[in-house]
């Protein structure tokens, strides 16, 4: 007769969730590139709608990607692959009937807005990981980081938001002046 090994079973017990939580991210994380953007079966918000993002193609070939929130902290992998979702939504939504433009070098500026009474985070605790992979994916033509440079500010605004700036590189200088108030001032923090 076997005798019953509680710590055996809870270990075994945990690597099955961690297995099943894997698996069902990286099942989340295939269908938001592979199905296309509308609603879900169930009636309810499709993948990668749950954060509402926009894309926009502006003049001198700039980029400007919206997400409707503040990037998570560092470690929230599961928030910043649901934010990944929602960024190839946008995507998708953006360049239906056309390939995305693609950039050879080009310049990543993150621009954190927060809303009233939000405290603002330090840069290195933000997770850019999940967002910049979907980025450099659509948007350039190679990801090596010698080609990508990239660029974070903070400032206070109406609500919170993420605004992620792909510019050619010689386009960067232009878009500092332009947009002196998002990163000239001293934040209230």
């Amino acid at each position: 007769m076997k005798s019953h090994d509680p710590i055996r079973s809870e270990r075994r017990l945990l690597e099955a969730l961690r297995a099943a939580e894997t698996a069902a991210l990286a099942l989340r994380d295939y269908a938001a590139s592979v199905l296309p953007p509308g609603p879900s079966a169930a009636g309810g918000p499709s993948i990668g709608e749950e954060t509402p993002a926009r894309v926009e193609l502006l003049e001198d070939s700039w980029l400007a990607v919206t997400l409707e929130a503040v990037l998570p902290r560092r470690g929230d992998s599961d928030r910043s692959r649901f934010l990944a979702h929602s960024l190839r939504a946008a995507i998708r939504r953006a360049f239906p009937d056309r390939l995305p433009p693609k950039f050879h070098i080009c310049v990543l500026a993150y621009e954190h807005i927060y809303g009233p009474g939000r405290r603002f985070l330090d840069h290195d605790n933000l997770e850019l990981k999940h967002c910049q992979d979907v980025l450099e994916a659509a948007f350039l033509t190679n990801d090596t980081s010698a080609l990508c440079s990239a660029f974070q500010c903070s400032h206070r605004g109406e609500r919170n938001a993420t605004r992620i700036w792909v510019l050619p590189a010689e386009a960067f200088p232009k878009w500092l002046e332009s947009h002196r108030e998002s990163w000239a001032g001293p934040p209230e923090t």
